[in-house]
């Protein structure tokens, strides 16, 4: 197993056990969230995809369903991964790169969190998920580098085990045992992310043949960490992911789904993605603080929207074509732009956000935008990032 360096990282304050209530005390809230992933980290058994069900009969199967997986993970033990759970599967399981993207972004979590929570326990959990990232990137074949064809979410594991694997050296948190190890790793993945670009430039999940905001511009962000820790990046990579983007913004802000945009493209429909991608743009030099402000605001603008679709069955449906997966991306990443705003209106927005976040918190101290249980760890580890945001600016760490 892989052993961590943490000490550094967390406080040594006794860890306890925070009910779960309706507090706004931001201590006490995230406490929980911590919590929660500490409790849903699991070893994870290939399960069948669950359909549309009748709306009638969704809430028994959710409470079924959190049964069934509260008994899987007191059965086995501490778990190694929180894979996030969509409707996609590959071979009847959940595929590789969403169970890599999930863990990555759990532990990211933990790493970010305000120190002296549950410090042996969390420790523990981060070396768990680190190594299943690891042995995942080195030994599963659906994980192996290739060039993008159809629907393919290898690039959202790929990145976001990217971002763990470089704040992990940040931290100092990789033994001195395992760091040629995961250097080479950290090569490998960028190299893997070079070869998963779609035509034109950028990444997308869905086609070979646009690039998507949502990815490229997270994309982004992560090899903007990875040159200012010094890695080399491939030539022409990161400028032409970023003419991508500019090709798909339009004249209000709003960006098209993927690709070009070819029409107009209310901002209802890009609020969870345009702080994203002008952010990506904007850290580039190719945007300004107010295009990035109005980005922000649209975020706030299009909320109502947004909140209309969360934790709802379907994908893109209403009047903007939403999906109820990217609810807590654009918050997550609303927060990060937040940071890179001019100071003084910082902290109006934080507590807007803020304030967004906590009421759609749930009765057991976790976030949802899925109808499925597990993904309740993926959420709360968005809300954990984006709530740190203001104290560790974890999507800016090369930012003053």
């Amino acid at each position: 197993m892989l052993q961590l360096s943490l000490s550094l990282l967390f406080g040594m304050a006794a860890s306890g056990s925070v009910p779960a209530s309706d507090s706004t005390d931001p201590s006490l809230v995230l406490e929980r969230a911590v919590e929660v992933l500490l409790e849903r980290q699991e070893h994870y058994v290939p399960d069948p995809r669950v359909g549309r069900l009748p709306d009638a009969e969704l809430g028994a199967w959710q409470a079924k369903e959190r049964e069934r997986l509260a008994g899987l993970r007191a059965e086995a033990g501490p778990g190694a991964e929180w894979p996030y759970e969509g409707v996609y599967r590959v071979k009847g399981a959940i595929p590789a790169g969403y169970r890599v993207g999930g863990t990555a972004i759990a532990c990211l979590a933990l790493f970010v969190a305000p120190e002296g929570l549950f410090e042996a326990e969390r420790r523990a959990a981060i070396e768990r998920g680190l190594d299943f990232v690891l042995e995942e990137l080195e030994t599963n074949p659906d994980l192996r580098p290739g060039p993008k064809r159809g629907y393919d979410v290898r690039g959202w594991g790929h990145a976001y085990a990217l971002r763990l694997l470089l704040t992990a050296q940040d931290e100092d948190a990789i033994p001195e045992a395992e760091a040629q190890r995961v250097a080479g790793i950290v090569t490998h993945l960028i190299a893997c992310l070079e070869e998963n670009t779609v035509e034109g430039g950028g990444w997308n999940y869905a086609n070979d043949k646009s690039a998507s905001p949502f990815m490229t511009a997270s994309t982004l962000l992560t090899l903007y960490h990875a040159r200012a820790r010094g890695q080399a990046l491939p030539e022409g990579m990161v400028d032409q992911a970023l003419d991508a983007l500019e090709r798909g913004r339009g004249d209000n802000g709003a960006y098209a789904y993927s690709g070009d945009i070819g029409r107009s493209v209310a901002m209802p429909g890009s609020s969870a993605r345009s702080a994203a991608a002008e952010l990506a743009l904007h850290l580039a030099g190719r945007s300004d603080p107010v295009a990035l402000s109005a980005a922000v605001e649209g975020f706030f603008e299009g909320w109502d929207e947004l909140y209309a679709r969360k934790s709802q069955q379907g994908t893109h449906e209403g009047d903007f074509g939403i999906a109820p997966y990217y609810f807590f991306f654009g918050h997550t990443y609303a927060a990060a732009a937040i940071e890179a705003l001019p100071g003084d209106v910082r902290a109006a927005q934080r507590e807007r956000l803020r304030e967004l976040i906590l009421r759609t918190r749930g009765a057991d101290g976790a976030w949802n935008d899925r109808v499925f249980p597990r993904s309740s760890s993926y959420s709360t580890a968005m809300v954990i990032l984006a709530l740190t945001a203001p104290t560790r600016p974890n999507f800016l760490p090369w930012s003053e």
